[in-house]
């Protein structure tokens, strides 16, 4: 039957067997076989409306102890017999493990007075616990006990609700089902993952850029359009498996390479009174913009700027290639001067070429000084040519700078890049939405911060962190466990107790 006949057929049984129940309601999904009845509680403050299912198509009695409390019980078991009847075709494999799953947690929570809940995770495999009813957001809550993967995710908070034995024996019976998710992913995402590794590798040789900033250099929206997580981390898998090839390789380059030695002439040139930046922004209107910022900035602090010199990715892209790399440079003016340029007289015209060819030898003869050979004709107009050409590559240590990170909670894909930031010291992670602390590792973090929204989780957490943390993280000296609701407490790890 589709599901237009599917719901009358429900509506019919309901009718029949709630008959002077109020709130009832019927649910059917076009993506499932099943249809649900349950009761809609209604807060009457200002309209809210969650609904509480007790039995479905697939036969089972969802709640019974609520059921019971409200005096519904039997006519939840026979709405469960006679949906159960309905010819809706054989249940999915994931309905038969969600049943299977949910009889468990019911033959071991109930005894404790307790209904069983059931979730399907990210990762595809399905949690059971139970639901908390918050009254003032008049919500249900799941709070996991056990997974299909045979563990107690939050001994913490099994403990904190009095389950722990019930979530114990629920892990490992839970285990022993021999569950393994499928995998099956979005086609169309799929689709993306090549273009998306490439242009994020593209924007890594680039080497303007740190680790946790390439994603969004990439002048792509594929990377946005890629939401199943299981996808990101493909990419990421793919990505890191790059970073490391190229971590080896760079232990294989000359102790001194090109691009370290116009490093060292650009920061030379700063040292000087200019602006000089590598890969600014892509064109050049775009570099010009970020000399102009840069200049803006050190002005501000009192700086005096003779000029800029700078590249931006076009030209990257070419000396990648192994193209000559070809310079820009010039006057960086105020703003006031800018404003006058279309005004300005022919003899003043020549005074301005004039000061910007004096820019252009002062950074010609900053480049032979550091093993360069650059070809320019020593006019105005014309860009300084990087000789001999070079392959661009650059080390990390000079890229990789991000010494304090935040994460939110659906970056948890980024998270996989921590470990590569050296001179990374402090980390925030919020937690809720899929975040995963043992993805994450870092030698050079000290101080590592966990956010949560509420504070059940926060305390729920503590159980077991330090035991955690510290093999992923071995130079932590601090860890703070904090949430929206005003609750943190901080661990120093180097005196071994906590603080409220």
């Amino acid at each position: 039957m589709n599901e237009e006949e599917l719901r009358a057929r429900v509506r019919a049984i309901s009718d029949e067997v709630m008959a002077g129940v109020a709130n009832v309601n019927v649910a059917t999904y076009p993506t499932s076989r099943s249809a649900f009845v349950g009761i809609d509680l209604i807060d009457e403050r200002v309209g809210l409306v969650i609904t509480r299912f007790l039995a479905s198509t697939r036969g089972e009695v969802r709640f019974p102890l609520w059921a019971r409390q409200r005096g519904l019980f039997e006519r939840a078991t026979e709405l469960a017999r006679r949906l159960g009847a309905l010819d809706t075709g054989p249940n999915p494999a994931d309905d038969v493990l969600e049943l299977e799953a949910l009889a468990l947690g019911q033959e071991l929570l109930e005894p404790a007075g307790q209904d069983a809940a059931t979730e399907w995770l990210d990762d595809g495999h399905l949690a059971v616990g139970i639901e908390t009813f918050d009254e003032e957001d008049w919500s249900f809550r799941f709070e996991v006990l056990a997974t299909t993967r045979g563990d107690v995710p939050m001994p913490g908070r099994a403990r904190r609700l009095g389950l722990e034995s019930q979530a114990e024996a629920l892990a490992k019976r839970l285990g022993a089902l021999g569950f393994v998710p499928e995998v099956v992913l979005p086609e169309d995402e799929v689709a993306l993952v090549p273009g998306v590794v490439e242009g994020v590798i593209r924007v890594f040789e680039y080497g303007h850029h740190p680790l946790d900033r390439v994603f969004d250099y990439t002048g792509s929206s594929d990377w946005d359009d890629v939401v199943d997580v299981r996808v990101q981390r493909r990419v990421m898998e793919q990505f890191l498996a790059f970073i490391r090839a190229r971590a080896e390789e760079e232990k294989t380059w000359p102790e001194v390479i090109d691009s370290d030695r116009l490093e060292a002439a650009f920061q030379e040139l700063r040292r000087e009174g200019f602006v000089a930046e590598m890969s600014a922004s892509t064109t050049m209107s775009g570099g010009w913009e970020v000399s102009r910022g840069v200049a803006d900035e050190r002005r501000a602090k009192g700086e005096k700027i003779r000029g800029t010199v700078f590249f931006h990715e076009q030209d990257t892209d070419s000396a990648l290639e192994g193209h000559p790399l070809h310079l820009a440079y010039g006057l960086v003016n105020d703003v006031e001067d800018d404003d006058r340029e279309g005004e300005l007289s022919e003899e003043e015209d020549a005074k301005v070429s004039a000061q910007a060819e004096e820019v252009g030898r002062v950074i010609v003869e900053t480049l032979r000084k550091h093993g360069f050979e650059p070809e320019w004709s020593g006019h105005a107009h014309s860009r300084i040519v990087l000789m001999p050409a070079l392959t661009w590559r650059r080390r990390r240590v000079h890229v990789d700078t991000t010494e304090t990170l935040r994460l939110g909670a659906r970056q948890f894909a980024m998270s996989l890049l921590v470990e590569f930031l050296p001179r990374l010291r402090s980390l925030t992670l919020e937690m809720d939405g899929g975040m995963k602390l043992e993805d994450v590792r870092s030698d050079s973090v000290t101080e590592l911060t966990l956010e949560y929204t509420r504070e059940d989780d926060a305390r729920d957490r503590l159980d077991g962190l330090v035991a955690l943390v510290k093999p992923r993280f071995p130079s932590l000296q601090m860890l703070i466990v904090r949430s929206e609701e005003d609750f943190s407490e901080t661990v120093d790890l180097h005196a071994g107790g906590a603080e409220e």
